[in-house]
């Protein structure tokens, strides 16, 4: 949902608009009476090609963040309107409370052995010290405590959701599938003994319990579920679609794996997703898109201007 995606945002870039701006730090966005300055917008841009490479999974360098360096007007203008909201926020009376900073900061204490390592630990993830941290922080509750309170009021109705659901019910289609069990052994000899087994009235899940070499399946009585075309192997699949339900295989099955005794247990026919399964993602989907427009919306109202090219 949008407030999961904005919320991580906010708390790892952090508004660090009260930072200190000396006069040489030339201002880079306002957001109504609000200055956005080169240096806090720095601060934010290390913090964001940080978190992308960290993503990536590649260690920071200055060679990698010049990488990034044709996203920094989108940036900016993200920051501003991520700006518009935290201004909103403390307007309606959200702005983070000092005990609700501190508990947030503590935590971070929390979970390393002393100040000096957490302080470490902040400089190499690009925040200069803990007063930036609390200060990063601060805003980063203020906004999520607005964004929680937007989200609390958004109503989806009953019949919007039943709407939603006719409008999209292709996108909820599910294939014919075949719930199968199986048990695999090195040998067709051992294979064709665990069919004459089953022909005397021997039990598949037991026999798949003692004998089988698979250990996804083994401990389940052989059973893989219920899947459509396309996720066996050929032999096996081909083998297992030609059986009627309840029926098992009479001669060994070979694959790269092994030789293979195949129960089709039931098909479960093509359909669509209930809607009591699927109406929980539906509102979720609903709220996303409300807040969206919520959150375009305040930030077209919040006078913002952009000096892209005083960036660099």
């Amino acid at each position: 949902m949008a407030i999961k995606r904005l919320a991580v945002l906010v708390s790892v870039l952090g508004m660090a608009v009260g930072l200190g701006q000396a006069a040489a730090d030339p201002v880079v966005a306002t957001v109504g009476d609000t200055s956005i300055t080169r240096s806090q917008f720095d601060l934010q841009w290390g913090l964001f090609v940080r978190s992308s490479l960290r993503q990536q999974g590649q260690p920071y360098s200055a060679e990698a963040e010049e990488l990034f360096k044709d996203q920094k007007p989108q940036f900016l203008e993200r920051l501003a309107r991520d700006q518009a909201i935290i201004n909103a926020g403390k307007a309606s009376g959200f702005a983070a409370k000092p005990e609700e900073v501190e508990a947030a900061v503590d935590e971070a204490k929390g979970q390393f052995e002393s100040e000096e390592a957490l302080n470490a630990a902040l400089k190499d993830a690009g925040i200069p010290s803990l007063d930036t941290y609390r200060a990063l922080v601060t805003e980063a509750v203020t906004y999520n405590n607005y964004i929680e309170s937007v989200i609390s009021k958004i109503q989806i109705s009953p019949a919007a959701l039943q709407l939603l659901y006719r409008l999209n019910k292709r996108q909820y289609a599910v294939p014919q599938t075949y719930c199968a069990s199986h048990i695999l052994v090195r040998t067709a000899a051992e294979a064709t003994q665990i069919i004459e087994q089953l022909g005397k009235g021997g039990k598949f899940e037991e026999i798949a319990q003692e004998k089988s070499l698979d250990p996804g399946s083994k401990n389940n009585g052989g059973e893989l579920g219920c899947e459509p075309r396309g996720t066996f192997v050929p032999a096996f699949e081909s083998t297992m679609v030609a059986l009627k339900e309840g029926d098992y295989t009479r001669r060994p099955v070979q694959t790269e794996f092994g030789f293979h005794v195949i129960l089709l247990i039931k098909i479960e026919p093509a359909g669509f997703r209930p809607f009591d399964a699927v109406k929980g993602s539906l509102e979720e989907e609903l709220k996303s898109q409300a807040l969206e427009k919520f959150v375009s919306s305040l930030a077209d109202r919040a006078k913002i201007q952009l000096f892209a090219d005083k960036l660099n």
